[in-house]
């Protein structure tokens, strides 16, 4: 193949972007739910990115528009199996003579992108320097692969195991199984079943046998069964007159619904929380009050606080907890707690934890009661059978250590151990790790059961790696980082790693293993099952190849396509976070994999991502990171075909990350031929590092550079730059790319002119540096951004603070922006943000660090609408002094100051003041004075308004 491919032609941008966000709220089956993995890209977008990335370009609308319709047939979820599947997979084969193409990603992670891969009918190599991944990419892509549409009969045994049918979304699928346990062999019976029900068999085997040993540990209390217990972690009052065990709770709501239901009983009319009766034809239910709140009863005889449960009414408010923000304090005698206090207790062995509240099934839902003593009893008892338990299993309990803390960067994610947590294990009540203890023994042990039944040795390592695989789901929602949902929804357990960091918590909630309620094992082996079904439903591929290394040391050839996403400087601790799941895998499947998970902890020296972090040795900094970086797209380039393409993915938005993946893939060889701003996230997604997030991720496309491109002109390719992004950007303006998104937007372009050479240069013969390039870059599309908003209006000769503020505004609006934003705007005009928010500037702080435009009436300052003093009269300064002097009402001022400034002879400032009216809010005072300043400046009596989308507008 040598013409172009169909993705550096066209791509169907929106569909795959609008397919993408919606697979954000899929889950069951989805191979985010098997295990977690940080920022993998949606299925939906790594598909269309693939099939565009391998088929030829048809070279004309009529087939490109067809093509793209096709591809759109199968990126929603639920479709991607369907009849233009085989379509893709032959024309595939067809452009590469009739044989697969081979696919590599050298940043492999969570698997997307090689699954896809593989769907079409690709032969697939995944690498990735993380074991954790490793391990996903096998039960992703190699066991699935390996067993796709085979059987094997399901075993059969008097102690009633039973498998359990897909129960559609549901968090728990395995039904009650009978509680006798009887050790017999277990013939293979006559039913066949496929890898997802010999998961579900051995899952409930191995459930079963733990129920037995951990029922006695979770009590049920007057026939009630248990859905979680609630904890607060306990320091003792920093007074010595008081000494009393402080629990620290962030909140003592336990439940916000508002309403249950009953069944119309005169007892439950009788209930202190009745509200009243609601009847339909058919029947009538008791209403009742769902709040329930802690209420905190002092105790200073005992040097205790305890605990009462009460039903809140409507208007009723229930008090902050006793770590309300800032302020922390002893119920018993309201000595403040300090932070510092809390760090020596947890470093001197004084924290402890106290149990505050039950939560049980009831005939209406979610009851909450007290703790009984046999409850605290049986909690505590667990600590006395662990140590025992956990010498059953490789390497005992997890006492390898916790990640270190960092003041910057991603290290700022990890702050449990700035309280004196040390290892893995400390993140677990002893209850907890009993039970991940007992799991992992039985999925031991299951393995040699099933070698007893005659299985192959292939069927054995898979469903021991799904079963592991379902002990990290456990352990995710078996933490004491793990948060109870108070609100209306109540969805039960709020898992570990809601966002990839190690946070301090300071009340949390412990599930129920051995039950199917949140956080129970049932519940897990169901979501992998689910998964196993979903990955074995389209396996027509080859086996792939799984590896485990480092991308600067790839060895590959004969690749046709490279699709990857690299990792960004230290946005993601990936492999601190890793080793989470890594401790686990380690004690459920190492001996299976003795070289890859031999070492204590996940390796860390070779890791592409930027951790220095205090000092810590053998960690990679900025410097090497930025070689590494290089090194691995020197391999994709050595790896890739003549004739081979390459798509990056990259969703950051730091300068400095973009300078350096830019430099690298230009000095490795490569040309950027297109570039695709595809809409991955969604808006209320919770990171570990806000500041590193784009809402697009930008997908650039690349090919081999001829040899001997030699240098390339300034002021020619900035020319090109110039043609190209204009011409994309009405494009990605016209179907509502926006905000700094927008900006990103433009980079691919402009690459296609900038990386066509070997380098640029002026014609004094001084280097135009990638940076330099990036900036010209934020330019261009500011400039091309500030003419959408003029309405067409050269932006000639406007100031480069009134450029900064219009695209501000149009990006943010008047609300809080984040500052790593700001700064890539306001380099884009050359001006430092210190200044842009300094004494004269037109930015005031925020929430956090994030930053918002200073309004109009806060921009005070006497000197307002004079020159700075190097010079320059900035027209938003001009235009907010008339906004004052028109509020304050001293007209002669505004008719002499704008006289002097010869404001009214000045259609560009005008034009300002109508963009910057048609930005303010309806109604609102600012708009109400613009109106007026306007009308008055162009001398009509009236207003006129424009309903112009600002870029703010067009991304809600």
């Amino acid at each position: 193949m040598t013409q172009r491919r169909l993705i550096e032609e066209t791509f169907p941008l929106k569909q795959v972007s609008a397919d993408s966000r919606h697979e954000k709220n899929v889950r069951h089956g989805h191979i985010s739910t098997l295990h977690i993995w940080p920022a993998r890209r949606p299925l939906a977008a790594c598909r269309a990115a693939i099939i565009a990335a391998l088929l030829p370009d048809p070279g004309d609308e009529a087939g490109r528009h067809a093509l793209n319709k096709k591809i759109e047939s199968i990126t929603h979820w639920g479709t991607e199996n369907g009849p233009a599947l085989d379509f893709f997979r032959q024309e595939i084969r067809k452009a590469f003579g009739e044989r697969p193409p081979r696919v590599l990603d050298m940043f492999a992670g969570g698997g997307a992108i090689p699954l896809e891969a593989m769907r079409l009918g690709c032969e697939v190599i995944a690498n990735d320097y993380n074991p954790v991944a490793w391990f996903i990419l096998k039960c992703t892509l190699e066991f699935p692969q390996r067993l796709a549409g085979k059987t094997w009969p399901l075993p059969t045994a008097d102690w009633g195991v039973r498998i359990a049918e897909p129960i559609a979304d549901s968090d728990s699928a395995i039904p009650n199984s009978p509680s006798g346990i009887h050790q017999t062999e277990m013939p293979l019976g006559a039913r066949e079943g496929d890898l997802a029900d010999h998961v579900r068999y051995w899952g409930n085997w191995v459930l079963e046998r733990a129920r037995a040993e951990l029922a006695p540990y979770y009590p049920t209390v007057n026939g009630q069964p248990t859905v979680a217990y609630l904890w607060a972690r306990t320091v003792p009052c920093p007074d010595p007159a008081c000494g009393a065990e402080v629990p620290l709770l962030k909140t003592l709501w336990l439940s916000q619904k508002a309403e249950k239901t009953l069944p119309d009983t005169p007892e439950n009319r009788a209930r202190p929380d009745f509200l009243r009766v609601k009847k339909t034809k058919n029947r009538s239910r008791v209403v009742i009050n769902g709040r329930r709140a802690l209420r905190l009863v002092p105790n200073a005889e005992a040097h205790r606080v305890d605990f009462e449960i009460w039903a809140p009414g409507p208007k009723d408010a229930v008090p902050e907890g006793t770590m309300a923000g800032a302020k922390s304090w002893c119920p018993v005698c309201g000595v403040h707690l300090t932070t510092g206090h809390m760090k020596e207790c947890g470093f001197t062995d004084r924290m402890g934890i106290r149990m505050t509240a039950v939560e049980v099934a009831a005939d209406y839902g979610r009851e909450y009661r007290l703790s009984t003593e046999d409850e605290e009893t049986a909690a505590s008892r667990a600590a006395k059978t662990l140590i025992s338990r956990a010498d059953q299993i490789p390497h005992g309990l997890p006492t390898e250590p916790l990640p270190t803390s960092s003041s910057s960067g991603a290290g700022r994610a990890f702050t449990i151990p700035q309280y004196g947590f040390r290892s893995w294990a400390d993140l677990f009540t002893p209850r907890q790790l009993l039970a991940l203890v007992t799991f992992a023994k039985w999925i031991r042990l299951a393995q040699s059961e099933m070698r007893k039944c005659g299985y192959p040795e292939a069927w054995i390592e898979a469903v021991q790696g799904y079963l592991a695989l379902a002990v990290d789901r456990l352990a995710d929602r078996s933490s004491t980082l793990c948060r109870p949902d108070p609100t209306p929804t109540q969805s039960g357990i709020i898992n570990t790693f809601s966002r990839f960091a190690l946070p301090m918590t300071w009340d949390f909630i412990e599930g129920v293993t051995i039950e199917e309620t949140s956080g129970g094992f049932s519940g897990a082996i169901e979501w992998v099952a689910k998964v196993v079904t979903h990955a074995t439903k389209s396996q027509v591929a080859p086996p792939p190849s799984i590896l485990q290394g480092s991308a600067t040391e790839l060895q590959e050839t004969g690749v046709d396509v490279i699709v990857t996403d690299p990792p960004y400087y230290d946005s993601i601790p990936y492999a601190d976070i890793a080793d989470f799941f890594y401790v686990w895998l380690r004690r459920t499947v190492g001996d299976r994999y003795p070289e890859v998970f031999a070492a204590p902890l996940s390796p860390k020296i070779e890791e592409l991502v930027q951790q220095t972090r205090g000092g810590e040795a053998g960690r990679t900094g900025k410097a090497e990171y930025e070689s590494g970086m290089a090194e691995a797209f020197r391999r994709a380039w050595k790896a890739l075909v003549s004739d081979g393409r390459m798509v990056v993915v990259f969703a950051h938005k730091e300068p400095d990350a973009w300078e350096t993946l830019v430099a690298a893939m230009i000095q490795a060889g490569f040309v950027v031929t297109a570039s695709w701003p595809v809409d991955t996230e969604m808006g209320n997604r919770t990171r570990a590092v806000e500041s590193a997030a784009l809402s697009s991720s930008i997908w650039l496309v690349c090919r081999k550079r001829p040899a001997g491109a030699g240098v390339g002109r300034y002021a020619a390719v900035r020319r090109a730059m110039q043609e190209r992004i204009t011409e994309r950007l009405r494009y990605f303006w016209d179907i509502g790319i926006s905000g700094p998104d927008f900006v990103w937007a433009a980079v691919g372009p402009a690459l296609e002119s900038y990386s066509a050479w070997d380098e640029v240069r002026r014609l004094d013969g001084t280097p135009f540096t990638v940076g330099e390039f990036l900036r010209e870059v934020r330019r261009m599309v500011a400039d091309f951004a500030l003419g959408q908003i003029l309405h067409g209006r050269s932006t000639e000769g406007l100031d480069e603070w009134t450029r900064y503020y219009l695209i501000h505004r149009s990006s943010f609006g008047l609300e809080d922006a984040p500052v790593g934003e700001c700064i890539l705007l306001s380099q884009g005009y050359g001006l430092d943000l210190n200044d842009v928010r300094g004494p004269r500037g037109l930015l005031v702080k925020g929430d956090g660090s994030d930053v918002r435009l200073a309004k109009w009436d806060e921009r005070r300052r006497d000197d307002l609408g004079e020159p700075h003093p190097s010079g320059g009269l900035p027209l938003i300064d001009a235009l907010h002094r008339l906004m004052r002097l028109w509020a304050a009402g001293n007209l002669d001022d505004l008719n002499t100051y704008a006289a002097a400034r010869g404001l009214q002879q000045n259609d560009l400032f005008w034009e300002v003041a109508q963009a910057v009216l048609e930005m303010a809010p309806a109604k609102s005072r600012e708009r109400t004075l613009l109106e007026a300043v306007v009308a008055w400046g162009r001398g009509r009596p009236g207003a006129t308004t424009v309903s112009q989308p600002s870029l703010l507008e067009q991304g809600e």
